[in-house]
């Protein structure tokens, strides 16, 4: 199997956010908000210029945009400053073509990742695009730290759309009742051989978010084209870590798409 990235820790809630013309109650107040049902919409497809000032430094590492509308023909860009009048860059992603899958997907979402982390406060997003809605849209952001392995995934890695939710009730002369509800998706894998040190970052990393705190997951970050299974989503079970080797651990995931 290949390498993942788990984006956690997110400092984009408690973010100032200033630039853009927004629709009236789907501004930036949006992505202070945990969900991504509600999402932040401009009033047209004038280039969108967001200046992000974060309330709670930590080493950034990823950089996500949850439930938008980016498409093929348009493109968004990242930018870091040392400075509050945002002149002195330190960090620049340069142009990125998101990849756009089908929409019967519930979320579009991106995620990038730096080489080297950066704790600077002061952000920019740019985005420009033609897309056929007239506006752009963000459910949230996602700006974080980062864990990865040096290990691939272990065979096993299950991609799942969880239908719990739909209910379809027969009645005694067999007509169907269908109450259609939001499919999301999962992901189960493990990782074998870790390192203890690695096993000590993943259970903090555990003890911090719980099954509450969202976590943006990408699988395949070499390959964009697998952008189907990046989502933003949270442990669906507090994984305990296993020993089957001295020093070394066995780490297991289960997440589930927020909505």
């Amino acid at each position: 199997m290949v390498n993942f990235v788990l984006g956690y820790s997110d400092s984009s809630i408690t973010a100032v956010y200033s630039g853009g013309t927004w629709r009236n109650n789907l501004d930036t107040s949006m992505l202070n908000r945990e969900l991504l049902t509600a999402a932040a919409k401009t009033v047209d497809l004038t280039e969108l210029i967001l200046d992000i000032t974060l309330t709670d430094t930590k080493d950034i590492q990823v950089l996500g945009i949850c439930n938008h509308n980016i498409t093929t023909s348009g493109s968004y860009q990242w930018q870091c400053f040392s400075d509050a009048g945002r002149t002195v860059k330190v960090y620049d992603s340069g142009v990125i073509i998101p990849y756009n899958y089908d929409k019967s997907i519930l979320h579009h979402t991106t995620c990038d990742t730096l080489d080297t982390s950066i704790s600077n406060a002061y952000w920019r997003l740019i985005i420009n695009d033609t897309n056929g809605d007239g506006f752009i849209k963000l459910g949230r952001l996602f700006i974080g730290q980062r864990f990865t392995t040096e290990c691939n995934m272990d065979y096993g890695l299950k991609h799942e759309i969880d239908t719990s939710n739909t209910i379809i009730e027969k009645s005694t002369v067999g007509i169907e009742s269908v109450i259609q509800n939001v499919r999301l998706r999962g992901a189960l894998f493990t990782n074998k051989h870790i390192s203890y040190a690695m096993g000590e970052i993943y259970y903090k990393m555990q003890l911090e978010l719980g099954i509450a705190e969202s976590i943006l997951y990408e699988f395949d970050p070499e390959n964009k084209a697998n952008g189907i299974h990046t989502f933003l989503g949270r442990n669906k079970t507090i994984n305990a870590l296993d020993y089957p080797l001295y020093n070394l651990n066995d780490i297991g995931f289960v997440l589930t798409e927020v909505v």
